[in-house]
């Protein structure tokens, strides 16, 4: 029996090559109980949204928000606040037809301003249905790429799995596209955290020690995650950054009770030239370049700025980190300032020596310089107790 219901978030931006065989893997999964959201992030390709319409329209389970650009946390976040039903729909169309799409405005609050709702004519019985339409209940959800896929039992492995967990976390397979050849390996973030462990449940208290010693921690997509479990933290992504997925990774597994490591591989994750991660802009082509650094291209060549920017969100998520009070109360100090003091290593790492400095970084650099020797202090404390 499918008594739990899955809501699974894709943002979509620009990916008209892969969005069909993303798809495909999601309405096709063997598990059904299902609530998909698409949210198109103001792509500029010729086919991406007529894709993501295509296919709300086929299939009743999806919901399509088509919204500005504003980068995929603000997208990711779309799903978690409409699963958690913060947007109020009003019904622009008034009739239904078949074979059309029903279109939906947000009324009040829209902070990601988005356009238009979509909804398949076959989600109604009637026009009073259209007055009535809300947002879903749902126990679980996860986050999909749409130029990535899953396996077809993908979704069926991992429920059965959630029972007194917080997190299903599994396994990948990695494919490369032409230029990237050189960069094949089998690493993945689960056999680096996970290797030879099997599947097993295991505390976040284990987690956490395994960090202390790796230091280095992301996750998004990589598995399923207790709905419940991700309001009651109040854990979101931050908008127009890079790493995000560091951030949302580590308050995601640092604040959970207990995780599920499902020796499965689950997923494709398709590593190529224009995804939105950053560590895949390889040719520096300016129209592969996010829209919220395009304004540092005055200051810098496209390198240095992509460089200059991921000091900027390094700075941004420990600034979230220290302001946030739920944070502070749900994590014990010494990982509070372990997590800080990773983050500060990376920014030094990258060594901050700019002419130019537009957005005003120094002043966070002299800080960070004060702290990363403090964490290193903490970090042969934690050496000699362990």
């Amino acid at each position: 029996m499918q008594t739990k219901t899955i809501g699974v978030v894709i943002p979509i931006y620009n990916v008209e090559k892969y969005l069909k065989e993303c798809l495909d893997s999601v309405i096709n999964q063997t598990y059904t109980n299902l609530e998909i959201i698409l949210v198109n992030d103001g792509s500029t390709d010729e086919n991406s949204l007529n894709i993501a319409k295509e296919y709300t329209l086929k299939d009743k389970r999806i919901t399509l928000f088509d919204k500005k650009n504003g980068g995929q946390s603000t997208a990711r976040n779309v799903g978690i606040e409409y699963f958690s039903g913060e947007y109020k729909l009003k019904n622009k169309t008034q009739t239904i037809k078949e074979n059309s799409l029903i279109e939906f405005n947000i009324e009040g609050n829209n902070p990601y301003e988005i356009y238009t709702v979509y909804k398949s004519y076959k989600a109604f019985n009637d026009e009073k249905d259209l007055t009535k339409f809300t947002y879903p209940i749902i126990d679980y959800i996860i986050f999909l790429d749409s130029d990535d896929y899953w396996e077809l039992n993908c979704i069926e492995e991992c429920v059965p799995r959630m029972d007194g967990v917080d997190v299903v976390w599994f396994d990948y397979n990695k494919i490369y596209e032409s230029g990237f050849l050189d960069q094949k390996n089998d690493w993945t973030w689960f056999l680096g955290y996970n290797r030879n462990s099997g599947s097993k449940k295991i505390s976040s208290k284990l987690w956490l020690e395994r960090y202390k010693h790796i230091g280095h921690f992301a996750f998004v997509w990589q598995g399923v995650i207790n709905f419940r479990f991700l309001k009651n933290i109040d854990l979101k992504f931050i908008d127009g950054i890079f790493h995000q997925d560091v951030h949302f990774g580590f308050l995601l597994f640092a604040q959970s009770s207990y995780i599920y490591l499902l020796s499965k591989k689950l997923l494709v994750y398709r590593i190529r030239n224009g995804a939105t991660t950053v560590r895949n802009f390889k040719n520096n082509l300016k129209d592969e370049i996010p829209f919220y650094i395009q304004e540092l291209l005055s200051y810098f060549e496209i390198k240095t700025a992509k460089e200059y920017y991921s000091i900027y969100s390094w700075i941004q998520i420990i600034l979230n980190v220290m302001h946030s009070h739920n944070i502070k109360n749900n994590l014990h100090s010494d990982l509070y300032y372990l997590f800080i003091g990773n983050l500060s290593e990376q920014i030094l790492k990258l060594k901050f020596s700019y002419k130019q400095d537009p957005m005003h970084l120094s002043g966070f650099i002299n800080f960070i310089k004060t702290f990363v020797g403090l964490h290193r202090i903490l970090q042969n404390n934690m050496q000699k107790n362990s």
